[in-house]
């Protein structure tokens, strides 16, 4: 079979190479965003953020004590795969890793909000995203280099959380293509990045940073249980969505499998293998965090990096609510941890031409003053009025990181 120009350009990893990775959590993984694809064709580099459930250990703590007890017990700790650290934006390589993380060492989180392109703060388009500090003698591990003697340092300050569209390699993102779910044009994906590696990639496009602190009702055990409800909501859409992609992959897969990669037999063992991975579950987590699961592709307007974050943020409140902590929580302002559903003109715009965008934008206008949380911007301020951004004199606090003033990790060292 003549080799085609996609089959040049992009390189499909094998299922046994997948298990591979996923055998074992000291191995570190060096894809190419340009290049590397799972089956489905979907990019590599973006794959989202796993728990290794049988290797985290959340059973050790007493997560709930009576209102102001202190935690006690051994440190819980999640293992999480993929985690996007030490890779080289410029050459467009990425390298995930697995983490060990103790939950003891969270110290607090920030919402960060990260406008795209010219105009700074006021940009109506922005990235959102949380960002986990951990306290300087409790910070993440990185697997790989646990337990080394040759002198590396295995620690890193902070995780950032976002979900993104995942997508297959080539045009970039096209927002009316995002607005019909039958299209499966775009995945949700839950990435995780230190926190210096996202900084990087966003400087390197000329984005600052706008972090307002959260006040999570609880201290510290609402940060543990911000996080926890993050990673398993992530997880347990990362687990749908790569059992989906897989079923869409496999056919083509085993078209254009490499000839050393075994006979067709082997390669079916190794793909059901790779399934029965995927539906491990999750016997120390929280209760169940799912959507349903025509509800795991990415929406501009209803499921995106500012809906998904609002809802995993309000839907650990209500939790912690339900177990006594709502110290400084305003309850008559506090919104309900809900998405939005897709409406059927939302579905009709990415099957029209331009007369018929227009047609249906005081739809989309319409939609959007009804959820005002579909508007990045808007977030800060819906959280503040609920009690949940800390204060400076009175105002919800809001830093800004720039590469020309002050870092997340210090002052800028270059101008």
């Amino acid at each position: 079979m003549p080799e085609s120009d996609t089959d040049r350009r992009y390189r499909m990893l094998s299922p046994d190479q997948i298990l591979s990775w996923s055998e074992n959590d000291a191995q570190t993984m060096r894809l190419r965003a340009d290049r590397d694809i799972l089956p489905g064709g979907y990019m590599a580099a973006a794959i989202p953020m796993l728990v290794d459930w049988s290797a985290s250990d959340l059973q050790t703590h007493r997560w709930y004590g009576a209102p102001g007890s202190d935690l006690h017990g051994d440190a819980p700790f999640f293992v999480l795969r993929n985690v996007n650290y030490g890779g080289n934006p410029i050459e467009k390589s990425t390298m995930l890793h697995s983490v060990r993380v103790p939950l003891d060492g969270l110290e607090y989180v920030e919402l960060t909000l990260v406008p795209f392109g010219e105009g700074g703060r006021l940009s109506p388009l922005q990235h959102v995203q949380l960002r986990f500090v951990f306290e300087k003698d409790k910070q993440p591990e990185l697997l790989e280099f646990a337990g080394v003697e040759n002198g590396a340092d295995p620690h890193i300050p902070d995780l950032v959380f976002g979900w993104i569209s995942w997508q297959r390699p080539g045009p970039g993102w096209e927002l009316l293509q995002g607005m019909d779910d039958d299209l499966q044009a775009y995945w949700l994906s839950l990435r995780a990045l230190s926190g210096s590696q996202m900084y990087l990639e966003d400087i390197l496009q000329g984005r600052d940073w706008f972090s307002y602190p959260l006040r999570i009702p609880g201290g510290k055990q609402g940060i543990i249980e911000l996080f926890k409800v993050t990673v398993t909501l992530g997880d347990s859409i990362a687990r749908e969505t790569l059992s989906r992609m897989l079923n869409l992959g496999e056919e083509t897969w085993l078209k254009h499998s490499p000839p050393d990669n075994g006979d067709e037999n082997d390669i079916l063992s190794e793909w059901n293998e790779l399934h029965e991975r995927l539906k491990a579950t999750e016997p120390q987590a929280l209760a169940p965090i799912h959507l349903p699961p025509e509800d795991d592709t990415y929406h501009p307007l209803v499921r995106s990096c500012a809906t998904m974050l609002r809802y995993g943020i309000l839907l650990t409140v209500k939790r912690l609510i339900a177990n006594g902590q709502h110290d400084g929580v305003v309850l008559a302002e506090l919104p309900e941890p809900l998405l939005g559903t897709t409406e059927v003109w939302m579905k009709e715009l990415s099957h029209t031409g331009l007369k018929g965008v227009f047609l249906r934008a005081p739809l989309a206008v319409r939609y959007i003053l009804r959820h005002l949380e579909s508007l990045p911007p808007d977030i800060p301020r819906e959280l503040d009025v609920a009690g949940l951004v800390q204060q400076d004199n009175g105002k919800r606090r809001r830093i800004h990181y720039s590469h020309k003033g002050v870092t997340p990790y210090g002052q800028a060292f270059f101008v």
